[in-house]
């Protein structure tokens, strides 16, 4: 019974009292640090558990304070990743798609019920595993009377109350996305619970990579339920951002739930209404404003826009599938009638066509022709376009170009590995490991690799074919 109020008391310091989620940030735990273990049965995270009846699996804990390689933060073999807790040093992994509709869920009871017709703002945090190919939509929150059970870790069959607007695929691998919005209670909910409540038909996913593990799985921190009687939730436009004349942007926010709302343009015409974000293609410096009254709390918020023109003319921008050790790599093709101060080009990717990231970079040569070739495994339909840097420093973006590609095959078994590594290919010249900083590690002709003088962490393998080709992966060695 002491141990019981002490643990009370602690929870009670250690979170926002406003907030009803117990353990919010997944800090406290039932077990010792050097007894932490990837997947199993035990619900590991105090006040947290799995929903499930004769589970198989349930979530996964990390902890930075865990001793075994599977489960520490930032870097755990649980997904493979190298990720931090979105606060503290907790986190948790649950399984969102697999074969046969496979689920992972994580639950809890709330400090106190709801209270009928109380507006509720609820919010998590989620970061997709590296590791697992495929990410997926229906990522969202269940709000009930009583607890929701699955059963030999099948779906559960719900419909989430707090998902992102529009409920798109959630890609990204290196932040963490807000996943919030409000909710007005009938009275007497007091379980939460977090998952994929829909069949594997019923849900989108978008392929990432040809080897890893089959299906889908996230990261969730930050869990929070606050009664907006104690919470002030604002209106929220956006960032101020920039564009290249010709493109478009998106504003405000991806909150559920917020039905009350109006979206001016500078001109103070009604532009669209009851969404929390949408779609804006200026074509000169503008400013747009949201106005909205969520529950009784009133409150407006403005963005600025600002248009400017490329810096270069680019006259033509293509991509082309070219054949590499794995099938198909990815050349993008553009030329230039005119560049203005123009430093440099980054070739940026995207799963989504909203997140891009740098793949390669061209030094600019005045106007004429470039060529850059992505060798990554991709599959599926991929975005690309041209970041322009100024020398001052001054960024812009070319229009975006989209390509469905083929899977193309690279083979580097077993991965991840502890001692030896095996590549199969065809017209391989020579095969380079090196650290995720670019130092080179080992040089070799042979298909089998000795990898045992490694230490454990992330490596990149790159394969150099008779033909010019370059192919990378990453590879984890294992302790």
């Amino acid at each position: 019974m002491i141990w019981a109020l002490v643990m009370f008391i602690t929870f009670s310091k250690a979170q926002n009292p406003n907030n009803l989620v117990p353990n919010p940030s997944f800090e406290f735990l039932n077990v010792p640090c050097s007894n932490i273990t990837e997947g199993g049965k035990i619900a590991q995270a105090t006040y947290w558990n799995s929903p499930i009846v004769n589970p198989i699996s349930i979530y996964s804990y990390v902890n930075a304070c865990a001793t075994q390689a599977c489960c520490g933060v930032p870097f755990n073999t649980l997904g493979h990743s190298y990720q931090y807790a979105h606060t503290g040093n907790a986190y948790i992994g649950i399984i969102s798609i697999e074969r046969n509709n496979f689920r992972h869920y994580l639950q809890t009871k709330l400090w106190d019920s709801l209270k009928a017709n109380h507006c509720y703002y609820i919010e998590f945090f989620i970061n997709k595993h590296d590791a697992w190919i495929y990410a997926n939509n229906n990522m969202g929150l269940l709000i009930g009377d009583t607890a929701i059970l699955s059963y030999q870790n099948i779906y559960a069959a719900a419909s989430p109350q707090i998902q992102l607007y529009g409920n798109p695929i959630i890609t990204d691998t290196m932040n963490w996305i807000k996943v919030g919005g409000v909710y007005t209670a009938h009275g007497g909910e007091q379980y939460i619970t977090l998952g994929n409540f829909k069949d594997d038909a019923h849900t989108d996913t978008i392929r990432f990579q040809k080897i890893g593990n089959t299906g889908g799985s996230y990261y969730m921190d930050d869990v929070s339920v606050y009664d907006l009687n104690n919470y002030t939730l604002k209106a929220d436009a956006g960032r101020d951002t920039t564009i290249v004349k010709g493109d478009s942007v998106w504003i405000g926010s991806r909150l559920c739930g917020l039905q009350n709302v109006v979206w001016y343009d500078a001109y103070n015409n009604v532009i669209d209404t009851g969404v929390p974000g949408l779609w804006v293609k200026p074509t000169s410096n503008t400013f747009y404003v949201i106005e909205q009254n969520v529950c009784g709390q009133y409150s407006r918020d403005t963005v600025y826009v600002g248009v400017q023109a490329l810096p270069v003319e680019i006259t033509n921008y293509e991509l082309r599938i070219t054949k590499g050790i794995q099938g198909n790599g990815l050349e993008n093709l553009w030329e230039t009638a005119m560049e203005i101060n123009v430093s440099h080009f980054n070739v940026q990717r995207s799963s989504d066509g909203i997140s891009f990231e740098t793949v390669g970079t061209a030094r600019a040569k005045g106007a004429c022709k470039y060529s850059f070739i992505d060798n990554t495994n991709l599959t599926g339909i991929v975005y690309y376009r041209l970041e322009i840097v100024d020398k001052n420093g001054a960024l812009s973006y070319s229009e975006v170009n989209e390509l469905r590609i083929n899977n193309y095959e690279l083979r580097i078994s077993p991965n991840p590995a502890k001692d030896f590594v095996y590549v199969s290919g065809r017209d391989i010249k020579q095969i380079i490991i090196s650290d995720i900083s670019g130092r080179v590690l080992l040089k070799s002709t042979a298909k089998k690799l000795d990898i045992s003088s490694l230490v454990s962490g992330t490596y990149m393998v790159q394969i150099e074919t008779l033909n010019g080709n370059h192919v990378t992966q990453k590879l984890i060695k294992l302790p």
